[in-house]
């Protein structure tokens, strides 16, 4: 059996976390014996990951306290010395890569080699980091899930990391577009990985529970994804207020937590839609209000492929998306979804033209049903050629 280990952050209920959980469950367990390597214990996906994968911590699921503790009773004065050093070093540290440089120094190179280790984040993030300086394998890869232009300056330091890996995949073509505007000379290394989406799964989940609750029974629009800047929520009032005024009877429910809600509630009051703005939180089960939805909106400032697009074309639903990185490999426009500016006025007018033009809807979940689905169990393929 080959052996892959996969180095990541922490399963949160976010999309980079929810492709590798697809990615796990598509790896054949006859053929390849998965070790993944998660930075903390906590996440509300943990529970999810398939029961062949051996899971492990690289940072173990003590605090630092604790650990200075235990070494305390065992009196290994040597590793509490380097627990303390660390622990007030930690704060010196000007960049994110330096302390992530610093935190993998601190880490033992492992004694096991695996015939592939897999840096699968951000771009810039510690599992770039980890997997060049603490693993041995044959074949290493790092994993690109987003737009890097959004990253440009936090990327520099990480340059000579990516210079040393055999392959890496990028989850869309946009995405890999940009990333060899920054890396023109890793062509040769780079290739397309589009996120892999389990259908069959997500219509099965999407039944196991109810969904709405509220007995509404007029226009339902639905957002998922962190609430932060990225994902562009703050921006839904101001739309959700212009279509009441149009006479619609709608409300817009948005699933996801984030650093972001505060902002977006200040916008919920200051347009006065807080009976139409639903924010529902982190759901690990989104699937049945997906199911039930009239109407999905993207309305992301950046993305690198975007799973919740994904995942709604997959329940043939009418799309509203921004035009972010990797938007037109899964949206044609007016055919499969209709793509615009990030603009309140402009995606407003694009809600409007889908909620009024009931032919256009139909058109739009017609031609989702006859379309090829980018992101099926083949796209592991390229995984395994990467040790043939």
């Amino acid at each position: 059996m080959k052996s892959i280990v996969i180095v990541t952050r922490r399963l949160i209920v976010g999309g980079i976390e929810k492709a590798l959980l697809s990615m796990l469950e598509a790896i054949p367990k006859d053929k390849f014996k998965i070790t993944l390597m998660l930075m903390g214990a906590e996440g509300e996906l943990v529970k999810d990951i398939p029961t062949h994968v051996d899971v492990k911590f690289i940072f173990g699921e003590e605090k630092t306290t604790q650990k200075i503790w235990r070494e305390l009773k065992k009196g290994k004065f040597k590793e509490i010395n380097s627990l303390i050093r660390y622990r007030f070093m930690f704060k010196e540290f000007k960049t994110i890569y330096e302390r992530e440089y610093y935190e993998s120094q601190m880490l033992p190179i492992l004694e096991a080699k695996y015939d592939i280790a897999i840096a699968y984040h951000t771009p810039a993030s510690f599992p770039v980091v980890y997997v060049m300086k603490n693993i041995r394998a044959s074949v290493k890869v790092a994993w690109i899930h987003s737009d890097v232009s959004q990253y440009e300056k936090e990327l520099q330091p990480y340059k000579d990391l990516y210079v040393n890996y055999d392959r890496i995949f990028c989850v869309s073509e946009y995405a890999q577009m940009e990333f060899l505007k920054m890396f023109p000379r890793l062509k040769t290394k780079t290739n397309v990985f589009y996120n892999i989406i389990n259908k069959n799964k997500l219509i099965l989940l999407s039944e196991k529970e109810k969904g709405f609750t509220d007995e509404f029974d007029g226009i339902r629009i639905l957002t998922i994804g962190r609430l932060s800047a990225q994902k562009g929520q703050e921006i839904i009032p101001e739309i959700l207020s212009d279509l009441i005024s149009n006479g619609l009877n709608v409300k817009w429910y948005c699933i996801g937590e984030g650093d972001g809600r505060k902002q977006i509630e200040n916008a919920i009051e200051k347009h006065g839609v807080a009976d139409h703005m639903i924010l529902l939180g982190t759901l690990t089960n989104p699937y049945p209000f997906l199911a039930q939805c009239d109407l999905y909106v993207q309305p992301s400032r950046h993305e690198g492929y975007c799973i919740t697009l994904a995942e709604a074309r997959a329940f043939k639903k009418p799309i509203v998306t921004t035009d972010f990185v990797g938007a037109r490999e899964q949206i044609t426009h007016l055919q499969t979804g209709l793509i615009t500016n990030f603009d309140s006025d402009k995606i407003f007018s694009s809600i409007l033209k889908v909620l009024n033009d009931k032919e256009l809807a139909t058109r739009l979940q017609d031609n989702l049903s006859k379309k090829e689905f980018v992101g099926g169990h083949s796209e592991i393929n390229k995984l395994y050629k990467c040790i043939d």
